[in-house]
Parts: C-alpha cells; sequence; structure tokens
C-alpha cells in the first residue's frame, strides 16, 4: 500500500525570514525562534492542517525509536523534503530558503578504552523528515526535538493510512527496541545506550579472565548460577524472573566482563 502525498502550501508566519521547502519546518523554525511554551501543540496542528488524509499518532521516540529499528534493518528511513515529491506537490524554495532539517554531527567513543577503534560519529536528528517504509506500509515520519514546557523532548510525528497502521508500526517498534539484541546496556554521556561492540568484546571472557577476590568471585559466581537455574521457580511462583546485581568500582577492574554467560 503506498501513501498519496497530499499538496502542500503553507500560510506565510510573521517574523520569518525566509521560507523552506517544507512548510512543517517552516512552523517549527516560528516557533523555535519565537516565545514558546509547547512545540508538540503547534506541530500538531500544523501537520493536521497539510495532511488532512493521513493519520497522526505522535510518540516518544525512547519507547518507539522508529528510526532505531529501521538502521537495525526492520524497516526503510529515507530522509526526504517536499521537494522530492512531485513538482505540483510542493513549493520551489527561493535561493535563500531555509533548509528543511536539523541535525547535529555528535562524536561517539569506543565502548571500551582499550579499543582500536577511535570512536565513530553520528548524526544527531533535531529536526528530520523521512519517507518510511515498513510491512509494505509507506509512512512520513516527522523526527523533532522541541519545547514541552521547561524541557526539550524528542517526539515522532507518524502520519500513516489508518490508526492501525501507525500502531502495528509502533508495537513492533516498542518491542524490539525494548529488548537487547547481543547487546549490553551502558550508562554513559549522560544516557542509557546499548553496545553491540562491548558484548562482542566480552564473548570469549570466562570467569579466569575476572580479577577479584577468590571468596568474593566465588560467591557473585554462586549467586548468578543459582538465578540462572532458578526460572522454572519464578515461572511456579508467578513472579518476574529478574535480579538486579550493582557492580562498580574504577576502570581496568574486568567488569564488562561479569555480563557474559556465566
Amino acid at each position: 500500500m503506498r501513501t498519496q502525498f497530499p499538496t502542500v502550501d503553507a500560510a506565510p508566519l510573521p517574523f520569518h525570514p525566509a521560507k523552506s521547502a517544507d512548510p512543517i519546518y517552516d512552523t517549527f523554525y516560528h516557533n523555535s525562534t519565537a516565545p514558546r511554551v509547547n512545540t508538540n501543540t503547534v506541530l500538531t496542528s500544523a501537520l493536521r492542517k497539510h495532511y488532512p488524509d493521513l493519520h497522526l499518532t505522535i510518540s516518544a521516540t525512547y519507547s518507539s525509536n522508529l528510526l532505531g529499528f529501521a538502521a537495525a534493518g526492520h524497516a526503510f528511513a529515507n530522509p526526504c523534503s517536499t521537494a522530492d515529491e512531485p513538482q505540483s506537490h510542493h513549493r520551489p524554495p527561493s535561493p535563500t530558503a531555509l533548509p528543511s532539517d536539523l541535525k547535529w554531527r555528535r562524536y561517539i567513543a569506543p565502548a571500551r578504552k582499550d579499543a582500536l577503534s577511535s570512536g565513530y560519529l553520528v548524526d544527531n536528528v533535531k529536526f528530520g523528515r523521512f519517507a518510511y517504509t515498513w510491512a509494505s506500509h509507506t509512512y512520513i515520519l516527522y523526527n523533532v526535538v522541541g519545547a514541552h514546557g521547561v524541557y526539550d523532548e524528542e517526539v515522532s510525528y507518524l502520519l500513516g493510512s489508518s490508526a492501525q497502521a501507525n500502531d502495528d508500526l509502533l508495537l513492533a517498534a516498542g518491542a524490539f527496541w525494548n529488548q537487547l539484541h547481543d547487546e549490553i546496556l551502558v550508562f554513559d554521556d549522560g544516557y542509557w545506550q546499548k553496545s553491540h561492540e562491548l558484548w562482542q568484546s566480552v564473548q570469549n571472557s570466562t570467569w579466569d579472565n575476572v580479577i577479584l577476590d577468590p571468596q568474593m568471585k566465588a560467591s557473585i559466581v554462586g549467586e548468578m548460577n543459582k538465578f540462572f537455574g532458578s526460572q522454572e521457580r519464578y515461572k511456579k511462583l508467578k513472579v518476574p524472573w529478574k535480579r538486579g546485581i550493582i557492580y562498580h568500582g574504577p576502570p581496568g577492574k574486568s567488569i564488562p566482563s561479569l555480563f557474559s554467560d556465566p
């Protein structure tokens, strides 16, 4: 099923020095450069006005990361603008037009301090428009970091053919994003992130690689083995099969090695 992009026209906005090819970005720009309280309110109004035939679903990216879902190979997200649509569906940008996206280039350090890699760069999208395809459905996705009261929040504005098509995608992305797939959760740079690199680095580790007091090591191994052997008991008692253990210590003490299978 293919979504037909409607004709997009935008009314001129006050205090706007130039216009982009995307009227939704115009609204975002105007809201971001003026006194504001809630970006979500103005963008919701603009999207419903310019895409009246599409269903709009708004979600927080931390619960259903659609760009991350696509990056993992489960969908396709191609950056686009209204200029990518047929000529009759957009207004041509002027030579001094604003861009229709906004992103930062961000450095990510390697997960291990002794890694041969020097790290890598990623795009931190502040405002982006994507042609999104999943399970034969096509969508328009706006990924926006905007003001919500005194805080900034990253929000996905998903435009699809129906509420059900949108919900199906969000459920699939949410289920995937809330599981670890050959990854380890790492709290770094102020937030939790998944590291496949760190997971790979500990796959050949054994308890012989862990430098600990022998008595403490034996205690930890015993607790882990006891937990991993108790899944049926947890199930019988109808309680979640979970166990939290906090490890702490200075760098170089083999803490990541404890996260491989015991």
